[in-house]
């Protein structure tokens, strides 16, 4: 903005000074500073307000020290889950006449820091496999039913008999420590201690820890499936049990006795030596008189659903 000379000399004081203001205020219009950025509620930057990372999880990775002086215990750990899970599978194909992969539902923890796979299951048995994360590549299997073969350990390759675990070998129980060779002295040693022995094979069936009453309902459930397969093959159930034993083994102390059968119907019961006097009873079909148990005289109301004396 320009003023005229003769307009300045004219002018008063007061206007000149408020003219001279309104050109300082122009030429400062151009160098004002930019706005601050927008701030979020907590103060910061909209811009500059950090990405928050994906919620990692929080589940802490199950680890363990590789040592192979712990082994024969872990094996230990695998060996009595294993175990345990024989039993409880058992007693729920007693009730329901399946197996489950649900271990959950059967009550199952493993053992300390041990983890427990199934390898197959089926509703005539199943196979798992105990591992701890403290013997990478070694692990325990074991075995229910005989649909299919027996299966083997990873590293050893063992295998062992239906509901037997079986385990890579683990250091012997017990076994001292290898130590340098004596040096020859001229005055008398103290006698060195006997080596301790060490421990016994697992070799005890887990089939034999499940109740006798379960183990009657098992066989019984089994019988239904042996007659079902004999049926299909000679189209009629079969008066005798011997031909099942390629199928099913019964459980030791049990004894299943065939009450009468036909081309439509069969009726049996099982007793156990372990409780005299009590049986469990089952039917399937149109039979000519449905059974009853020894002691309480209890009647199945459902077919091929065993019921046994309490």
């Amino acid at each position: 903005m320009v003023l005229n000379e003769s307009r300045l000399r004219r002018a008063s004081p007061l206007t000149l000074v408020g003219s001279l203001l309104l050109l300082t205020g122009a030429a400062c219009d151009g160098l004002r500073m930019p706005a601050p950025p927008a701030q979020s509620a907590a103060g910061a930057p909209a811009d500059s307000q950090p990405t928050r990372p994906a919620r990692a999880n929080r589940t802490p990775k199950r680890t363990a020290r590789v040592d192979p002086a712990l082994d024969d215990q872990r094996f230990d750990q695998i060996r009595r889950g294993l175990r345990r899970l024989v039993v409880a599978e058992e007693t729920y194909y007693a009730e329901n006449g399946v197996y489950t992969e649900d271990v959950a539902r059967i009550g199952f923890k493993p053992v300390g820091d041990t983890e427990v796979r199934f390898l197959w299951l089926s509703r005539g048995g199943w196979a798992a496999s105990g591992i701890h994360p403290g013997m990478p590549g070694k692990d325990c299997v074991i075995y229910v039913g005989r649909e299919h073969g027996a299966p083997t350990t990873l590293r050893d390759v063992r295998s062992g008999k239906e509901g037997v675990p079986a385990c890579d070998a683990p250091p012997a129980r017990g076994a001292p420590a290898p130590t340098a060779p004596p040096v020859a002295t001229a005055t008398a040693t103290a006698a060195e201690p006997p080596p301790t022995r060490p421990a016994l094979p697992d070799t005890g069936s887990a089939l034999d820890a499940v109740k006798p009453s379960v183990q009657m309902r098992v066989d019984l459930r089994n019988l239904v499936r042996s007659q079902d397969t004999y049926f299909g093959l000679q189209g009629v159930y079969s008066r005798r049990t011997e031909p099942f034993a390629l199928q099913y083994l019964w459980h030791r102390g049990v004894t299943i006795t065939l009450l009468s059968a036909n081309g439509s119907s069969w009726s049996a019961r099982a007793t156990h030596t372990a409780r005299p006097g009590k049986s469990c009873v089952i039917w399937l079909g149109p039979v000519p008189q449905r059974p009853s148990t020894e002691a309480q005289k209890r009647v199945p109301e459902q077919p091929a659903t065993p019921v046994c004396d309490q």
